[in-house]
């Protein structure tokens, strides 16, 4: 009985040594990917921005508020029938869709995307079926969608990226800009500058630059500095704040605003992604730091326990102590010689 406890302690041990040595490389690479179908929503506003409403203007009416409250909502899930797409492959297909409108429902901007992403370094991938961008009045299928998408890499570095603007439709180098605690949570901060730079051309009434009303060409230009804070261990996002503003250049280098304003994820949106990368984060802790930890320490002991029990011998000493005497049979008496 001893011996078959001793060899079963051995084994177990052995078993939870290898666990250990298996869970911070084999399955932390199998379970480190990004979801197929993310199902998440970001909120996020912005109060006294600047919106131009075209409808206004042919009406008569003031086409321009300074003071409108701005609400942006973005939908990421996964689409599962894609040519790229596998149950256990690294690529997912993600359809993203946001919505901007005011206070009064009234829309502002609409974007579908459909884009792959590598599900390990969360970059876009140009080799996709089913990619597109529609903003509602074009839709582009041949859009170069490398960078990051919507999330950062596992184990994310103190370094730069490139992470994708929808609105550009190209990728830009976002910097790393220092630590920093979100809700209790630490974090990185990352910036994002995009200098003022065109986007198209476009026919305009003059009376919007203060000319005839016939028809000018302006050049409609686009500027961001996004902030985003990720959870680096997961490459979650947990908040992020834009200061946009889209404006059409005329004459003289004039300036008619079409939206301006900064625009941040709601407190009910952060505190979601905080809580829901903590869990992610502690779930990663316990495959690559805790429970490698607990099993090389429990196996250890089970192996010594077991291997102890099969060396003992039955009297309860162990064998070993045995080995090195040697049985002398007991010297003859001697023989009276008279």
């Amino acid at each position: 009985m001893r011996r078959v406890a001793g060899i079963l302690l051995v084994t177990l041990g052995a078993f939870g040594i290898t666990l250990g040595l298996l869970m911070p490389t084999v399955i932390y690479d199998r379970l480190a990917v990004a979801p197929l179908d993310p199902d998440s929503e970001t909120v996020a506003q912005g109060t006294n921005m600047t919106v131009f409403y075209p409808g206004a203007l042919a009406s008569g009416g003031n086409p321009i508020r300074t003071d409108a409250t701005v609400t942006a909502r973005r939908i990421v899930s996964g689409k599962f029938d894609a040519p790229e797409v596998e149950l256990n492959g690294d690529v997912a297909l993600w359809r993203v869709g946001l919505v901007v409108e005011d206070e009064r429902g009234t829309l502002i901007n609409a974007i579908e995307q459909w884009v792959c992403v590598d599900r390990r370094t969360a970059e876009g991938l140009q080799d996709c079926e089913q990619q597109k961008i529609d903003d509602g009045t074009t839709e582009a299928t041949n859009v170069d969608q490398s960078g990051l998408q919507y999330k950062f890499p596992f184990d994310t570095q103190r370094k730069d990226y490139d992470f994708f603007d929808v609105t550009l439709r190209k990728a830009l180098p976002i910097s790393y800009d220092g630590e920093e605690s979100v809700n209790g949570l630490a974090t990185y901060r990352f910036v994002q500058k995009i200098d003022p730079v065109k986007l198209e051309s476009r026919e305009v009434p003059g009376t919007l630059f203060g000319g005839e009303a016939a028809n000018i060409t302006v050049d409609r230009m686009y500027q961001n500095t996004r902030r985003i804070w990720v959870e680096p261990r997961t490459g979650q996002i947990v908040k992020g704040e834009e200061e946009q503003k889209q404006f059409l250049r005329g004459p003289n280098n004039r300036e008619f605003v079409v939206l301006g304003g900064t625009l941040a994820w709601t407190p009910q949106t952060v505190q979601r992604q905080v809580d829901a990368a903590r869990d992610a984060s502690d779930q990663l802790v316990l495959l690559t730091r805790t429970g490698p930890i607990v099993l090389w320490t429990v196996g250890g002991l089970m192996v010594i326990g077991g291997l102890l029990l099969l060396l003992m011998r039955p009297g309860g000493s162990p064998a070993s102590r045995h080995r090195g005497r040697r049985t002398r049979d007991p010297e003859p008496e001697p023989v009276p010689t008279g």
